[in-house]
């Protein structure tokens, strides 16, 4: 409830047109990766705890905050830029502009499950919900159009996979393939990218050698290492993001996976 009330009742700063900041001390700034951090959280309480009234607030705010959101960080190519900074002072605004250079990919991702989520929650009825479904079905084309054609998972900079030092990182890989399972599921996008999310997850032969289970393997002992996960990580510039470190079992790889199994184990032949 006190989460509820500190977004919910201006305790909580926000850009002028009323996005939620990234964080109290990212002033001014909004990251792709935010939207999953609240919009989850806000749905569900609307829907499990909240009184109708807390409901309506909860389910009105989260579709506006995704419309927000893109209004600032979409790219030409259909994908999002990772920041947007109002104030247009921080070192990695494009000048000109005041958004970020690149399109990471797990900031794409973290919007992209933050949008379906919150798609699955709200009524059909819900104001500007249709907005929301042409948002996801604009992101959703634009992942298949970079899905990498020889291993079938997503690049740690979307858009420039034909860069030699460019790699497929895994969670952000894991959160498209259940995206895009998901939205063709409950019919937000055409059936007919199912074959994007299979690919996501078995690879392009099918048998799990490659997508996102080619990223499996067995230590000695027996246990699971899922390799090639992106840190945490800050803004930057496509030099940064390619040089971040690469982890096993990271967190953000490890949970992206598992909501991501736990939708294709349904529904892949």
């Amino acid at each position: 409830m006190q989460i509820e009330k500190r977004l919910e009742h201006s305790n909580y700063p926000r850009t002028n047109d009323n996005a939620l900041w990234h964080a109290t001390s990212r002033q001014h700034q909004l990251w792709a990766d935010g939207t999953f951090m609240a919009l989850p959280f806000l749905v569900n309480y609307g829907a499990l705890v909240g009184d109708s009234k807390q409901k309506a607030t909860a389910y009105a705010e989260a579709i506006n905050q995704l419309i927000i959101y893109n209004t600032h960080l979409q790219s030409p190519n259909g994908l999002l830029y990772h920041a947007y900074d109002e104030s247009g002072t921080q070192s990695w605004v494009v000048p000109g502009t005041r958004h970020s250079p690149e399109s990471w990919c797990r900031a794409v991702g973290w919007y992209a499950m933050a949008t379906t989520i919150v798609l699955d929650t709200v009524p059909t009825t819900q104001p500007n919900r249709a907005k929301v479904i042409t948002i996801l079905q604009r992101l959703v084309t634009a992942m298949k159009k970079y899905q990498d054609p020889a291993s079938g998972r997503w690049f740690q900079v979307v858009d420039k996979g034909t860069r030699s030092d460019n790699w497929t990182e895994t969670s952000c890989s894991s959160m498209f393939t259940y995206t895009i399972s998901r939205a063709v599921e409950k019919g937000y996008v055409a059936a007919s990218f199912k074959p994007v999310a299979t690919t996501g997850y078995l690879g392009r032969n099918g048998d799990g050698t490659g997508g996102v289970l080619g990223r499996i393997s067995l230590d000695s002992a027996g246990h699971t290492q899922l390799a090639q996960i992106c840190i945490g990580t800050n803004v930057g510039d496509y030099a940064f993001y390619i040089g971040r470190p690469r982890a096993t079992n990271d967190f953000h790889g490890l949970g992206s996976f598992l909501i991501m199994s736990e939708q294709l184990r349904r529904t892949t032949p």
